[in-house]
Order: C-alpha cells, then structure tokens, then sequence
C-alpha cells in the first residue's frame, strides 16, 4: 500500500510538472503572437489540458488516503501479532482479535470510499443502510456505526456488549443479538407505540435476547422508524406506510447477504401493521414467516394479500385473551384492518391467555416462535 502510494504520488508529480511546462511554453508564444486565431488556439489548448491537472491532483489525493491507510494498518497488524502471540483464546481475548479484525476491514471498506469520491468527484456522505456496506461483516458495520451513533444509542450499545448495531440515523437503530452473517435464521422484531423512546430501549433489547435465546436465530431489533408516541398517534397508518419501505429495504439488504438464510419478521402491536405495509409495497418482503403479535391489523384484508418472497410462506397471529388490542379490531375491519387472528383473514392462530406486555415471557409463544424460526 505505501509503495503504491509513492508510484501515484510520482506519477502526479511528473504529469503536473510536464502541464507546467506545457503551460509556460504556451505563454511564450502567445507573447509573440496577436492573431486572435493563435490567441484561441491557446485558450483551446488550455482548456483541454485541464482534465490532465485535475486527474494529477487525483492521483495525489488517493496517494495520500493510502499513505494514511497504509500507517492505521500497520498499528492493527502491529497488535493483532502482539495477541496472537500471546497465545491465549481466553473469551474476552477473542472478542478483542474480532474487534481488532472488523476494525482492519472497516478501514478497507473506508479507504476504498474515498478512493471512489476522489476519483468520480462525487462526495462521501454518512453510509446508513445495511445494504450499502456491500459484504462488510456485521461486526464491521458495528464499528462504523458505533463511531458514528449519537450519545444515547452509542450508550446503549456499550451497555449491551452483545448488541450490533446495524444502521443507525435520524435518532432511530437497528441492531441484532447474535451473528447475521452466520446463523442460519434471523428473526426481526419490529416493535410498536412509545418504541422509539430511549426509557423503553433496554425493555426493548431484552425482548429481543430472550427470542435470541430461545430460537437460536440472530435476532434483529428493527427500531428503524419513529414510532407513534402513543395511542391516539398509532390511529394513524402514515408512520406504518413509511416504515414499511424501509423495512423492506433492510430485509432486501439480508437477503442479498445471505440467499440461503431464513427469515422470519415479528411485528409487535403497531410493528405488525408495519410488516403489513412493508409486504404489499415494492416487490414484497423477503421474509419466509410474518408472525402478527398482538395486532390492531396489518392493513391487509387476508393474509394472502401479505407478499412474501418464500417457496413456503407463511403467516401467523396470536393476540392473547387478556390483551386488549383484540378490541381494535374484528373479522369484519377495525383500526388497521380486520383482526388477523379471526378465520377470514387465514393466518395461522396461536392460543394465549396472556396481557399485551407479556407475550416475550409466555414459554408457549416462545416455543411456537422457535418452530416458525426453524421451519417447523
């Protein structure tokens, strides 16, 4: 990497030399001659030559983010050595050589940024969606947003150690328990009202550990949008509409991560009415499971009209006895659209007798939850 940031630098010393050399000979004989053809000939030649300085000022410019790259790299390769000598596969030395691993691939992927911008004259601006990482790992992406989250979700994440966080903006994170890039399912939680509060965030991940737990699946904490504060907010369906987009983009992005990977979207109160948009929009959903929790409706008549992206798709609801968002809605409409535990609508029903907070401590939902999640 440093000798090919000297071969650049040379290269765009010695093309700018010569243009200025160029240049001064160009001067001379427009100083003896008046003609006012020769006078915009010179003025043609001039502007011609111009792309030639800007592409040496180029060169110069990816010659110095290599040169830089180059010393950040040495220091990680410096310390990877030092621990890898130490020879000892202690957990929290293993998590430190992955740290220390995602963190060499960061710098890649960075480098390769703004080589890019420097050289198409297009400007690097905040990466904050998943799929715009390309092939970087998880653990890298955590890196990069983890430098880059506002206060409270940087809080957060430092004091969850086993939380990734995936994308993050506009005060909002998505972040997963486990390995997305290694385990064989991923299950996404969307949550509902009052979910984009930080006073709620560590109800929320803990939620989010328990299913990880239990299915064995890397868990996404899908916070991607600004949930409806309360109630009377959730009456609306514009949040669900726009959210559903972004989900859906975010769910495109695991698909082309990884083909082979089950998937499994769990939308909580008013996430279930964003899983719903985000399946009738675009191409659909790249999910093989909906599973509706809790739901006021998905705002969609049957859950035949859910477009999944699956060979066997397929849709579930539960809304336990005591909870009452079953009164949001009937076999015939409701809020959001009909209740999708009622027969019409085609899902395939789970029993609960449980309150609507109470669905993540209930071993029946989380025993039907780990069959969804592994194909059963």
């Amino acid at each position: 990497m440093r000798r090919s940031a000297e071969i650049l630098h040379h290269a765009a010393e010695s093309m700018l030399q010569r243009q200025r050399d160029r240049y001064r000979l160009w001067n001379r004989l427009a100083e003896h001659v008046s003609a006012l053809a020769f006078t915009a000939g010179f003025t043609a030649l001039r502007n011609a030559a111009a792309p030639v300085a800007r592409t040496a000022e180029s060169m110069s410019g990816v010659a110095e983010v290599l040169r830089e790259t180059a010393v950040v790299t040495g220091d990680l390769e410096g310390y990877l050595a030092i621990m890898e000598d130490i020879a000892d596969y202690s957990p929290s030395m293993t998590l430190m050589l992955e740290k220390l691993a995602g963190l060499a691939l960061l710098l890649d992927f960075m480098c390769a940024r703004e080589i890019e911008a420097l050289c198409t004259g297009t400007s690097v601006g905040p990466v904050r969606r998943l799929q715009e990482f390309g092939d970087l790992p998880s653990e890298a992406v955590h890196q990069y947003n983890l430098m880059n989250a506002p206060p409270e979700i940087a809080r957060i994440a430092v004091d969850n150690p086993d939380l990734r966080l995936l994308e993050v903006g506009g005060g909002n994170f998505v972040a997963s328990i486990g390995d997305i890039d290694t385990s064989a399912a991923v299950a996404t939680i969307v949550p509902g009202v009052g979910s984009s509060d930080p006073a709620g965030w560590h109800t929320q991940i803990d939620r989010a550990r328990t299913v990880a737990q239990s299915t064995g699946a890397a868990t996404v904490l899908w916070m991607g949008y600004n949930a409806p504060r309360s109630i009377p907010h959730a009456l609306s369906g514009s949040p669900a509409g726009s959210a559903g987009a972004d989900l859906r983009e975010f769910h495109a992005g695991l698909a082309r991560r990884n083909p082979d990977q089950r998937r499994v979207s769990i939308g909580y109160s008013y996430g279930s009415t964003v899983v719903g948009a985000a399946s009738t929009g675009g191409h659909g959903l790249d999910s093989d499971a909906v599973v509706l929790v809790g739901s006021p409706g998905a705002g969609v008549l049957r859950a035949a009209d859910m477009n999944l992206n699956s060979a066997e798709p397929r849709v579930y609801a539960v809304t336990g006895r005591a909870d009452p968002i079953g009164f949001a809605a009937t076999a015939f409409g409701g809020i959001h659209g009909v209740d999708p535990t009622t027969a019409p609508f085609g899902a395939r029903v789970w029993d609960s007798g449980v309150g609507h907070s109470d669905y993540w401590n209930d071993p029946g939902f989380l025993a039907n939850l780990r069959g969804v999640v592994a194909g059963q």
